[in-house]
């Protein structure tokens, strides 16, 4: 491979890298290297050694020692640089692979594969050297040659890490049966999830054996728990099936395990879309404890004598004047009998609260606006109101047709035709209610 292609290749080195020996999804260790060679290249070692060292020695040994000390700092080039010097220096063979090794680490193209390959072939039972001979085919995209080393690999070992390296060409060639089989042969062998994420993704995006995917994370969720990342992945098969009802219980889990609002948030939402309200108030009375998404809810059910009692109980707690506002309106919109006048001054009284401690949200501005305007209770104040919202949001087609309306009921009929054309040229006539009032103000200015 050329090395102009080294950045190109960025994405395919790490891929690789993660796979070696010591990848974290098996282990901490990030050495490749087997456990019996450790001493030899433990700096510490080196003044035990009993002879005298030669000059030949010493400077085999500051390289070693510039090289380990860059390698666990994580500087791979520049240990690679000096594996290299020490491997061209000596031949010693665990110069090799860890020049090898370091040289995948940092995107570098070794000059010593073939030599590599050679050392395989006179040690058949050294599962490193396989490993690093196959990750690098791959990160040279020589995928049929690293599909022989695994087969020889595999020859030797059955390690899950094997099974998943050996993957990988299959993956990369698209042979993607074969790379199923053999994840699956790793997954069985230690049930890692992220072994099984992969096993998912291939049947799903490029297999579309979505019942075999689901079949697998479900019998792993009963099994061994559902994960984040586990119970994400089938959220994300069952939403694309439209399968709301199956998502639930999963957001349920992640929010008991995690305890994250998001996922007790998804549980109410998905509720809402199966306007199955009692479930979702059920949920948010035992579970989860949002007031505001409660009252929402008995909002949407309909349950005004709930949401009005929950509104008084929060404008204890709370004093937030947003409650008088909405306190103000469950009153309005549960009344049998909307030209009530005890009721209408006792939803004025509300609002008028709610306006001195300092209210802001227009949408309550318009709603109390359009009240006063609507009922003749002040017109005039009503408008003003209104207007406070418009500052806002002026191009609110409602708050607008609220502003019209106002206009209307004063008699302004220019003002009022102008502003109501303005709403009709956003929604157009669609809705009942503009519709009433841009003929009622239309009728009113031919007179």
């Amino acid at each position: 491979m050329h090395r102009n292609n080294r950045l190109k290749n960025r994405v395919t080195l790490i891929f690789v890298a993660l796979l070696l020996v010591g990848c974290t999804s098996y282990t901490p260790r990030s050495q490749i290297i087997p456990t019996e060679e450790l001493a030899s290249y433990n700096p510490k070692n080196f003044a035990n050694k009993e002879a005298r060292l030669t000059g030949t020695d010493i400077n085999e040994d500051s390289l070693i020692m510039k090289a380990i000390f860059y390698e666990q700092k994580n500087d791979f080039k520049k240990s690679n640089y000096y594996y290299k010097k020490l491997y061209d220096k000596t031949g010693k063979d665990e110069y090799l692979l860890k020049e090898l090794k370091t040289a995948l680490y940092s995107g570098i193209t070794s000059d010593n594969i073939s030599k590599l390959k050679e050392y395989v072939i006179n040690h058949p039972k050294n599962l490193v050297a396989k490993r690093l001979l196959l990750s690098s085919y791959l990160y040279e995209k020589k995928y049929e040659e690293a599909k022989e080393v695994s087969v020889l690999l595999l020859a030797e070992s059955t390690n899950a890490v094997d099974f998943e390296l050996s993957a990988n060409p299959y993956i990369f060639t698209k042979d993607y049966p074969k790379a199923v089989e053999l994840l699956t042969k790793a997954y069985n062998k230690t049930y890692n999830e992220d072994i099984l994420l992969k096993i998912t993704t291939i049947l799903v995006n490029y297999m579309r054996n979505i019942s075999k995917a689901t079949s697998l994370l479900e019998n792993h969720r009963k099994s061994h728990n559902c994960s984040e990342k586990i119970c994400l992945q089938l959220i994300s098969i069952y939403f694309q099936q439209n399968n709301i009802s199956k998502m639930i219980p999963l957001y349920k889990a992640l929010y008991e395990s995690t305890k994250k609002e998001q996922y007790a948030e998804k549980v109410v939402e998905s509720y809402r879309y199966l306007k199955d309200y009692s479930k979702a108030i059920e949920f948010l009375k035992n579970d989860y404890k949002n007031p505001e998404l409660l009252y929402s809810l008995y909002i949407e059910e309909k349950a005004f004598n709930k949401a009005d009692k929950l509104s008084r109980k929060l404008i204890l707690e709370t004093n937030d004047p947003k409650w008088y506002a909405e306190s103000a309106m469950i009153l309005y919109e549960s009344a049998p009998n909307k030209n009530d006048k005890v009721m209408l001054a006792e939803v004025v009284k509300r609002f008028e609260i709610a306006i001195e401690k300092g209210i802001e949200n227009t949408v309550y501005l318009n709603y109390y606006g359009y009240l006063l305007i609507d009922k003749d209770i002040d017109i005039k104040k009503g408008i003003n109101i209104v207007k406070k919202a418009l500052k806002e949001q002026p191009d609110n087609s409602y708050y607008l047709d609220s502003l019209a309306w106002g206009y209307y009921k004063l008699g302004d009929c220019k003002k009022a035709l102008y502003t109501m054309q303005k709403v009709v040229k956003i929604e157009g006539l669609k809705e009942k209610e503009i519709r009433e009032h841009w003929n009622a103000i239309r009728e009113k200015c031919k007179e």
